[in-house]
């Protein structure tokens, strides 16, 4: 059964003090580890690249921590991912998110955490339906602003900065959340489940449409 956020949270607060004395330190350490296990992927800043793979720059430290141990855990299941750069990994050509996090130690998640809510995060620049864009921001306001705050460009601790993220990327998500194969929080679910397949396509136009 997943462990409950308030869990990770009592963990996450307790893991800072067993890496370094400062946030600064351990920053430090998070960089290193985000450039030697993630930054293939999510290049450098946690800013991607890839239309495949999320923006995850100015993510909360709390809702990283958590989405890693819920990889780590098995609870969260990744699909696949092709290497390119072999030669830092050996013969290996593919690996998953579940795969590199269980090779992670809890406070060296937690100090990527601490990295990656540093970085700024820079949306991706795509093609949108103004249109649909319009609609979706309502239907955002509506159901969605409580959590994914400022029109989903910020967020709260576990809640996931939406705006600038890659088209590809939400469509796959919003299909494995519609599929149940992904955990949701019971108030996310709620509202999920009153949106139509056009409202999922409206919200996704918005959140790839640039913030004013």
């Amino acid at each position: 059964m997943r462990t409950t956020l308030i869990f990770h949270l009592l963990i996450f607060m307790l893991s800072i003090s067993t890496l370094a004395f400062s946030t600064d330190t351990t920053e430090d350490i998070g960089k290193k580890l985000f450039q030697e296990k993630c930054s293939e992927c999510h290049q450098q800043d946690g800013n991607s690249k890839d239309k495949e793979i999320p923006n995850i720059a100015g993510t909360s430290a709390i809702l990283t921590f958590d989405i890693m141990d819920q990889f780590k855990s098995g609870d969260r299941k990744s699909k696949p991912i092709k290497l390119k750069d072999s030669a830092a990994t050996g013969d290996k050509t593919e690996t998953d998110m579940n795969e590199i996090t269980k090779a992670l130690k809890t406070n060296e998640i937690e100090a990527i955490a601490f990295f990656l809510v540093k970085q700024k995060s820079k949306p991706a620049s795509q093609a949108f339906d103004q249109d649909l864009a319009k609609k979706g921001k309502e239907i955002h306001m509506d159901l969605c602003e409580n959590c994914h705050v400022d029109e989903g460009t910020n967020n709260i601790e576990d809640a996931s900065i939406l705006r600038g993220q890659w088209k590809n990327y939400l469509q796959s998500q919003f299909k494995v959340l519609s599929e149940g194969e992904r955990y949701m929080p019971r108030r996310m679910k709620k509202r999920f489940r009153k949106l139509s397949d056009e409202d999922k396509k409206a919200l996704i136009e918005f959140y790839i449409s640039p913030a004013n």
